[in-house]
């Protein structure tokens, strides 16, 4: 334990008096350990922060539908009392509506600009997590009424309006030049999520009921899919398979894949394998950051051995084992990569948190991949100083004197 102890104090020594060649040996590995380290807990942060986001817009949600390009050529609807079944028969059902979803352009009193109105029955009003603020949602008499009702965003009210105090105002909308005015009862929150302002590009989002289609516009619209928020995403397997299998007795087609699901959860799984690959594919190019810096170390190593070729030779002159020469130059690197991997590890930490809070995500540093990467840079101090130390251990101490 003493002459390890003294290995290293002599490392220490060597590292210290070559102050400045120590810094750039250590380069690469500071470089490679936090670039491995930001990749990994950006990619946590930014992957927990959609996976959160995502979940409070549509966690829990599936869509079953009317395969039409079933084997039997079938064609069936889902009906009203198809959605009453729904919510008696399958537990941990919170809503069950048709959603249908229309651009158009909408006026107010600062213009007319472009969005898409949502249309639904009552329970569209759980498919997005953001609280009614001010007035309150359609209900049951305006859907089965037909009442020119509508619930808008706070920005599309201010967009509007140019404010949100606009209960009872109307809003003009145009959908496929069918112009009908709508009176405001309802402005929800609209913060869901910086990842849907980033995929929505409407200016104004309206929600009102799909019954004004065919009361007002004369259109007509197939209730071939549903649109089921459950009690939580742990409940939508469960949902979607009881669901389905109801539908499907309910219409005698079990068996025939008439009815098909979509369920919300099987998407973000999708989304999280391809974060996933993104970041291992990532953090393997700046492991060859890592493959480079160890390399570094190698090199210097070995300038090292040449520039103390004489004393080594006296060291093994005065019966210094080659065990000992071993050790010891091993200890330089090992030290060296080490350091490298601590100040790598301190700023990749560092760098991940000011990054994943510039773009607005919670950062997420993981205890096993900082371990992972102080592990894996003594393992690069080890495996590229093996040859440099075990260079100098072989060197005849009688060659090792003679050299100037």
């Amino acid at each position: 334990m003493t002459q390890l102890y003294e290995y290293v104090k002599i490392a220490l020594m060597n590292i210290k008096s070559n102050k400045g060649r120590s810094v750039l040996t250590m380069l690469g590995i500071i470089i490679g350990i936090s670039s491995v380290i930001m990749i990994i807990s950006i990619g946590n942060g930014v992957k927990g922060g959609i996976n959160g986001e995502l979940n409070s817009l549509a966690g829990g949600q599936i869509y079953i539908y009317v395969n039409q390009e079933n084997e039997e050529g079938l064609e069936i609807e889902f009906t009203n009392d198809d959605i009453d079944a729904l919510q008696e028969k399958v537990p941990h059902i919170k809503a069950v509506t048709p959603s249908w979803g229309f651009p158009g352009s909408f006026t107010g009193r600062r213009g007319t600009f472009d969005g898409s109105a949502s249309m639904g029955m009552p329970g569209l009003q759980y498919s997005n997590s953001d609280p009614i603020v001010k007035g309150r949602y359609f209900n049951d008499n305006d859907y089965y009424t037909a009442n020119k009702v509508c619930v808008l965003t706070e920005g599309s009210a201010r967009t509007l309006f140019g404010t949100t105090n606009v209960l009872g105002m109307e809003v003009e909308a145009n959908l496929y030049g069918v112009i009908q005015d709508f009176t405001i009862i309802g402005i929800r929150q609209d913060n869901a999520s910086k990842l849907m302002g980033l995929l929505n590009s409407d200016t104004v989002s309206m929600e009102c009921p799909l019954s004004v289609l065919e009361a007002n516009f004369g259109f007509q619209v197939p209730m071939n899919d549903l649109l089921i928020i459950s009690d939580g995403p742990m409940y939508a397997s469960e949902v979607a398979e009881k669901s389905v299998r109801l539908m499907e007795n309910r219409h005698n087609v079990r068996g025939q894949n008439v009815i098909s699901v979509q369920n919300f959860n099987d998407y973000m799984g999708q989304i999280n394998q391809i974060l996933n690959y993104i970041t291992i594919f990532v953090v393997f190019v700046a492991a060859i950051s890592l493959m480079v810096g160890g390399i570094g170390v190698m090199n210097i190593m070995l300038v090292s051995v040449t520039e103390r070729t004489r004393e080594i030779g006296i060291r093994k002159a005065l019966g210094a084992r080659t065990g000992s020469i071993l050790l010891q130059f091993l200890a330089e690197s090992v030290i060296i990569t080490l350091l490298g991997g601590l100040i790598g590890i301190l700023i990749g930490v560092a760098g991940a948190a000011i990054v994943c809070g510039a773009i607005g995500f919670r950062v997420s540093i993981n205890l096993a991949t900082v371990l992972g990467a102080s592990l894996f840079s003594s393992a690069v101090g080890i495996f590229f100083g093996i040859y440099p130390a075990r260079k100098a251990a072989k060197l005849s101490p009688i060659e090792a004197l003679r050299h100037e």
